[in-house]
């Protein structure tokens, strides 16, 4: 297998107990030895992470930012760095909320090794404690739940989830960075490998290319629709999710999700995102006169249509999780 340069690329802010648990992790396998190089792109972290790193970490390339370029803008700076100093012949997008497993940087290398030869963008699954695929990307309009979806070490996709993703440095030459800009926090990573597709670019999830992370029944009401987050709320969070519909932290904010619908206009007129919102608040509120079995039904159906285990169902709906077989 020929040995390729890669230039890991780490966004992060204000988690150092991520941060620096992935960062030893990625020590202990070589990754920051030469010729590789690991990049932290820091926006704004007031925890004492980018000093930390500086102290412990003196190997890594540290980017700092003020706080305004979230996960996408992060993205697009460690690209910037990765391509214009350094010879990495492939880039790794990677998040730092993760385990690696033993063997990553062995994959790490074969993925990249595979990308180059194919021009592929690929990327990786992330898998919660009983190997559920909690992260991988999209394949027919379907999410990537379960390995046995893969009858091969490589499967095609349509979209790729960005935990996870390595790209060779033509590739990234080609496309240039994520749209920061529209999709600043949500969505650049469906964004990117959608454009890939659109100029023919292989876009594939490797099987075997891992990271493990925790999944809570919190983490899955968090990527709910929004009339589903709202009816599972408390009085008191409904009013607060409704405000969250504008804030880049929540996942189905308004500009996220128009601008994915409007993804091929180069600008969306304000009055769109507006009456996005309307509707959703109307969405919410219907709830309201809906019976409640019908609710609790269409969200669990939901929940199974999207591959969630049947124990994080029923936490998410109040119930005792079932009895194993």
């Amino acid at each position: 297998m020929a040995t390729h340069h890669l230039a890991i690329i780490l966004p992060v802010r204000n988690r150092w107990h991520y941060t620096g648990a992935i960062l030893q992790q990625l020590a202990a396998m070589g990754a920051m030895a030469a010729p590789h190089r690991v990049i932290v792109v820091d926006d704004g972290s007031t925890d004492g992470t980018p000093e930390r790193i500086e102290a412990e970490f003196p190997a890594v390339t540290l980017i700092r930012g003020e706080g305004d370029w979230w996960w996408t803008g992060a993205i697009a700076q460690g690209m910037t760095q990765a391509l214009n100093q350094t010879d990495a012949d492939c880039l790794l997008w990677l998040n730092d909320d993760m385990a690696l497993p033993a063997d990553f940087w062995q994959q790490a290398l074969k993925v990249a090794e595979v990308a180059i030869a194919q021009a592929a963008l690929i990327g990786g699954i992330v898998l919660n404690e009983q190997d559920w695929v909690i992260f991988s990307g999209l394949t027919a309009g379907e999410p990537i739940r379960q390995l046995g979806q893969f009858t091969a070490d490589f499967l095609p996709a349509h979209t790729l989830n960005g935990n996870l993703m390595v790209l060779p440095r033509a590739i990234a030459q080609r496309l240039g960075p994520p749209d920061w800009r529209r999709f600043p926090h949500y969505g650049g990573d469906y964004e990117y490998s959608e454009r890939a597709k659109k100029l023919a670019i292989p876009v594939l999830v490797a099987r075997d290319f891992r990271g493990r992370a925790s999944y809570t029944a919190a983490d899955v009401v968090r990527y709910l629709p929004v009339w589903m987050q709202w009816w599972l709320a408390s009085p008191g969070e409904r009013w607060r999710l409704l405000g969250g519909m504008r804030s880049l932290k929540f996942h189905h904010n308004i500009w996220h999700i128009v601008n994915r619908m409007y993804i091929d206009q180069p600008q969306v007129p304000r009055w769109r995102y507006e009456w996005f919102y309307l509707k959703k608040v109307a969405q919410c509120l219907g709830t309201l006169i809906t019976p409640r079995e019908k609710l609790r039904g269409a969200i669990a159906a939901y929940c199974y249509g999207q591959g969630i285990p049947g124990d994080l169902v029923a936490r998410v709906l109040g119930e005792d999780p079932p009895c194993p077989p």
